[in-house]
């Protein structure tokens, strides 16, 4: 009942994997973490994943290490594969890079880039590749339609749109104001228009009842507002907390 994509992260630093996972979900993903080869060999044969992220140093189990699983997912899922490595795991890395893979990330990892192989490798629901930089939230925004303004909790956010919860959503072609409060109690104004709604008894266990609101005529200097926004949403927590795992540039 839950069409999310799935990521598969072979990864034996739980620091990575842990945020790596939350980052992930936060993009839409389910995951499923494992700490080496092996384990990973033996989920594959269980699950299909969407995407498989490997550690090039993993710790070696059983003769499987990383180059070999780079390989061997090729054969048993047919799936896309990005390699993370250290500067130091050169020699490894190497050896992966010998086998079919999508793309490679550099620890600290570049979100942005991060984000840009996800969306790249996945698809989501209703067959679409999300090209803006988005990140599921819980957030308080004010929409205002026909002079009425109410607040609605915003689900999901992008570049591009938001996704609101409502029972009783806008009809489909609305034009509505979308106000959203920022960091320091700023706030950021966006004309916007209904492209779809989803009643109560449509897709329940994929997401709620709600609509999703396209925004309309946005400058250069609000889409880099948005995104700065966005960005510290999705990664801004685990920055304060991990320097070493995300860098923003």
């Amino acid at each position: 009942m839950d069409n999310k994509p799935t990521a598969l992260i072979v990864e034996d630093s739980e620091a990575f994997a842990m945020y790596f996972s939350l980052v992930l979900n936060r993009l839409g993903l389910n995951v499923v973490p494992t700490k080496d080869g092996l384990e990973a060999l033996t989920l594959l044969r269980v699950i299909r994943p969407d995407i498989v992220i490997i550690d090039a140093a993993i710790k070696e189990r059983d003769g499987i290490k990383a180059a070999t699983l780079v390989s061997a997912v090729e054969h048993i899922s047919n799936v896309s594969v990005i390699i993370t490595y250290r500067e130091e795991d050169n020699k490894a890395f190497e050896e992966c890079l010998n086998h079919d893979h999508f793309g490679c990330l550099l620890k600290p990892v570049n979100i942005l880039e991060f984000h840009k192989m996800i969306q790249q490798c996945v698809t989501f629901s209703r067959s679409t590749k999300r090209r803006a930089i988005r990140t599921v939230c819980n957030k308080k925004i004010s929409i205002k339609y026909k002079k009425a303004t109410h607040d609605y909790y915003a689900t999901s956010l992008s570049g591009g749109g938001v996704f609101v919860r409502s029972i009783e959503p806008l009809p489909v072609g609305s034009e509505v104001e979308v106000s959203i409060e920022m960091m320091e109690g700023k706030s950021i104004h966006l004309t916007g228009i209904v492209i779809y709604q989803k009643d109560v008894y449509t897709n329940a266990f994929k997401f709620a009842s709600g609509m999703a609101i396209e925004f309309k005529n946005l400058t250069a200097k609000t889409s880099e507002i948005l995104k700065d926004y966005i960005l510290n949403l999705l990664v801004g927590d685990i920055m304060e907390e991990q320097k070493n795992i995300f860098k923003l540039k």
